[in-house]
């Protein structure tokens, strides 16, 4: 009975022990998560209050503007939307939405030196919030591509028929590998994301504009994704860096990468 008893026992320690094992694994998960959570909130916060200082009181048709995308949002968030469509579309990773600060891309416009003679196309725009605060601020005009339908028909809603603001800027729902950029004086993509595949695709697409457009890429550097790739349409393509920056997003600070094509 000393033998069995010693063994119940040891088994009984394991059993335990592999159960507080699993249970630690996911408190830790949970706490990890909620700790992004709350920074993500906490940063959001911060950021929109620097938004409403700053921005609002110079231009109302902005604040009117972000005011009702944020409302908009305020109870089913575009991170939902955006993961719900993914999941009809069967994509292996649904969580790929993300959003460019105004503060950023405040900070984006002015090292690109972006101005009222610009065509800015945003690849994957998102809510647009970025798209309207560009063709608000810097006077250019923007195309924002994105293939969510909801963004696209809620962003076209707040352009008023008649008013100024639609000629400065236009939503189109698209796929930005094989849209036509070639009207494009500068191009942001946010896609942190993205695979080298994809960015190898976005590199063929880009063969369609000019040279000397500009292009802004979060993350990496277009270069570093045509060095280490082996297809030879890609390989080509060169890109000098013009600028690099720390960027102020909500799950971090990557490099900011602002680049010239070449030929």
């Amino acid at each position: 009975m000393g033998v069995l008893r010693k063994r119940y026992v040891l088994s009984h320690y394991l059993r335990l022990r592999k159960l507080w094992k699993r249970w630690s694994l996911k408190l830790a998960e949970f706490l990890d998560f909620f700790y992004i959570l709350l920074r993500s909130r906490l940063f959001r916060f911060i950021d929109f209050c620097g938004v409403v200082v700053k921005f609002y009181p110079k231009n109302y048709h902005f604040a009117k503007t972000d005011l009702a995308i944020i409302s908009e949002y305020w109870l089913d968030s575009p991170f939902a939307i955006s993961r719900r469509y993914l999941q009809l579309k069967l994509e292996p990773d649904v969580y790929q939405y993300g959003e460019t600060p105004l503060l950023t891309i405040e900070k984006i416009a002015r090292h690109a030196n972006i101005t009222d003679r610009d065509c800015v196309f945003e690849l994957g725009c998102g809510t647009g919030r970025c798209a309207f605060w560009l063709a608000h601020f810097t006077g250019c005009r923007v195309v924002a591509i994105e293939q969510i339908p909801d963004f696209v028909n809620f962003a076209n809603q707040l352009i008023g028929k008649g008013d100024a603001l639609a000629e400065k800027i236009s939503f189109i729902r698209d796929d930005f590998f094989t849209a036509d950029l070639s009207q494009a004086t500068a191009i942001y993509c946010y896609g942190s994301k993205m695979d080298d595949h994809q960015i190898e695709s976005l590199i063929l697409n880009l063969r369609k504009t000019r040279p000397g457009t500009i292009v802004i890429t979060v993350s990496y550097s277009l270069n570093e994704i045509i060095f280490a790739s082996k297809n030879r349409a890609v390989s080509r393509e060169r890109f000098s860096i013009i600028a690099q920056f720390g960027g102020e997003f909500f799950w971090g600070k990557p490099t900011v990468f602002i680049q010239k094509k070449l030929s």
